[in-house]
């Protein structure tokens, strides 16, 4: 058994779906309609990081690239929404050699029930745990990292709560797993850690599809990805299927 993983979780698109006042946010076009969640896992999460601060300092010193910075842009790390085209594609196409395995949930918000459309921190938190409940039973110690700006213990607590819930429920109905191996959980924001910017990547390129219908990251990237499950619409999208 292998004995270490981790787990940088990341999303794309938001989870919530009401306002405070009760206005459909995603019926006016002021909330995504899709909530889009992955998952990269590694053995030796320190060879990540520095294979990917490795890139990210020849990127900067690429002449090419060097010519259309602007003054004000900062590459101080990867970041999927404000990174220029060019440089989207050089880091998708990077992360084609990388070793890691990639999972990835799409949810289209407007189908799942009223207790997750009312509850954004439980939308989050319990499709988190759809994602993760069957990649954390192989391995001795399994260390899961959120993408979280969130600093209130109370948000964190809630979210591991039901990442857990998850996670048990499934342990019940496959009794053969192992319930017994070490779990901790981590809230760190994007820029600490390469893998969550590979994971913030891969969440972007597949929530273009989705949402948008936008497919030129994703046809770069696909061939990476081991496993999109459309929750909601019961479909699964493999290498040998894809999306």
């Amino acid at each position: 058994m292998i004995k270490n993983q981790w787990i940088f979780i990341d999303e794309s698109g938001k989870p919530e779906v009401f306002s405070a006042k009760g206005v459909n946010l995603v019926e006016n076009n002021q909330a995504s309609k899709y909530l889009v969640l992955a998952a990269v896992r590694t053995n030796d999460q320190l060879k990540l990081q520095q294979e990917i601060a490795k890139f990210r300092l020849k990127l900067l010193k690429d002449k090419a690239l060097r010519k259309i910075f602007s003054s004000a842009y900062s590459l101080d790390s990867f970041h999927a929404q404000t990174d220029y085209p060019e440089v989207k594609q050089e880091f998708l196409r990077f992360i084609l050699d990388l070793e890691i395995k990639i999972d990835v949930l799409a949810v289209e918000k407007l189908k799942t029930y009223d207790a997750l459309k009312l509850r954004p921190g439980k939308m989050y938190g319990v499709m988190s745990g759809q994602l993760i409940k069957d990649l954390c039973h192989q391995v001795e110690n399994t260390e899961i990292i959120f993408s979280r700006k969130d600093s209130k213990l109370k948000l964190r607590q809630e979210l591991e709560t039901e990442v857990e819930r998850v996670r048990l429920n499934y342990l019940e109905v496959h009794p053969k797993l192992k319930p017994n191996l070490k779990l901790s959980y981590f809230h760190n924001p994007h820029y600490s850690h390469g893998g969550l910017q590979v994971a913030d990547y891969i969440a972007y390129a597949v929530f273009q599809v989705f949402e948008n219908g936008k497919r030129e990251w994703y046809e770069i990237v696909k061939n990476k990805i081991g496993r999109i499950q459309d929750i909601c619409n019961k479909k699964y999208f493999t290498r040998s299927n894809p999306l």
